[in-house]
């Protein structure tokens, strides 16, 4: 019985962005979830463990460094791979973001194949059989 598939979750206030993510994946044997709202986003991540998230830096609702300090409050996502992504690479976010622990940051637009990189990267995805 393989284990199970890793989650990953997706926020962004651009449904263009989050159709991407779901495009990308599409061979990889991995769990999706996309929020265009930063704080449905979090009341979903204080009850749920996640492999990677997703997190775009300039959204209307609230800023993804803001929302990255608060997901870095919680105990279980102290440790949580984040990988950000921004259509504005400012080197004052890029600081902020490493001292909060962020793996990678990704300067828009991005690209299926990079996406897929950075998932098996960061977790154990495997494509799914057939693929």
């Amino acid at each position: 019985m393989p284990g199970k598939s890793p989650e990953i979750v997706v926020i962004d206030d651009s449904l263009t962005s989050i159709s991407l993510y779901e495009l990308s994946i599409g061979p990889l044997d991995v769990k999706l979830r996309s929020f265009q709202s930063p704080t449905e986003s979090l009341s979903y991540l204080q009850d749920h463990g996640v492999d990677l998230v997703f997190l775009d830096v300039l959204m209307r609702e609230k800023d993804g460094l803001t929302l990255l300090k608060k997901l870095r409050g919680m105990k279980r996502h102290q440790n949580t791979v984040v990988v950000m992504v921004t259509s504005k690479d400012y080197h004052q976010d890029r600081h902020i973001a490493r001292g909060l622990g962020v793996r990678e940051y990704l300067v828009k637009p991005l690209r299926s194949q990079e996406i897929r990189e950075i998932i098996c990267k960061y977790t154990d995805a495997q494509p799914e059989p057939g693929h």
